[in-house]
């Protein structure tokens, strides 16, 4: 390559620089993407990074297992004992505390907690990552499950009468999803505070609980409850960590700027 030809380019590409310097941010996430000599990753970036990646991968390769046997029409070996199983347990009693219970993950009282949580975080408290967060965890998790049902077209089980009406398809459980998203970002937001083990262990316990009423009333498989978790808990932290990341860079401490060339 002649010398002519280096020094063109050289100037080409710093003309180019000349342009973009004005719309280059120097700070934020954009600006540590594009120039990350002025604004470095935060310490323990890459560490969480990892857990993150653990945390999508090991929930999406079990959601793609059972999405598989599904679509290639095999019949999952747990799922017709789990769901005669539970139906040994119907009672008229019951019956009715399991339709109270799979309330608490359904249309209606998930997005309204959600909703009063995210108008608290963001009135009252004055933060509005933490509202943000449960706005497109829920919102995403409703788009996707909506996406995979027609993905899958899975019907609804057959193995005893329904206890309630459901018209759409079976694979994966909304109500699994919509809690498993609802209960993820209640551990995400208590993880730092006083509320870390409690609202972990109500979460232990009321996730669960929604999905065994959708088995219990006859209108879901385990698996498709399985799959709903899986599914909302890739998605979850992935939110979560990309909100972690843009909060701590938009917090950082400046640094010098590097000198121009």
């Amino acid at each position: 390559m002649s010398r002519t030809t280096t020094s063109r380019r050289s100037r080409t590409l710093s003309a180019a620089k000349d342009v973009l310097r004005p719309l280059t941010p120097s700070d934020g996430v954009l600006g540590s993407i594009v120039d990350r000599g002025q604004v470095p990753l935060p310490r323990g970036t890459w560490a969480v990074f990892g857990v993150a990646f653990a945390g999508f991968a090991l929930p999406v390769i079990g959601f793609v297992e059972l999405a598989e046997r599904i679509s290639s029409g095999a019949k999952l070996p747990f799922d017709r004992p789990v769901m005669l199983w539970l139906r040994r347990r119907h009672t008229p009693r019951n019956t009715r505390i399991v339709r109270a219970v799979t309330e608490l993950g359904g249309v209606t009282a998930v997005p309204v907690f959600a909703l009063a949580a995210a108008g608290y975080l963001a009135y009252v408290r004055g933060s509005r990552r933490p509202a943000a967060l449960l706005t497109v965890s829920l919102v995403g998790s409703t788009v996707i499950n909506s996406v995979l049902k027609l993905m899958y077209r899975r019907d609804r089980p057959t193995f005893f009468t329904h206890i309630v009406e459901e018209k759409s398809y079976s694979f994966p459980s909304g109500h699994a999803m919509a809690s498993a998203a609802l209960a993820g970002c209640a551990c995400v937001l208590a993880w730092p505070t006083g509320w870390r083990y409690p609202v972990i262990a109500g979460s232990s316990a009321y996730v669960p609980a929604v999905g065994v009423t959708r088995m219990y009333l006859g209108v879901h498989f385990p698996s498709d409850v399985l799959a709903g978790w899986c599914v909302s808990l890739a998605w979850v932290g992935e939110v979560a960590t990309i909100m972690w990341l843009v909060d701590r860079l938009d917090y950082a401490p400046p640094l010098l700027s590097r000198p121009e060339s």
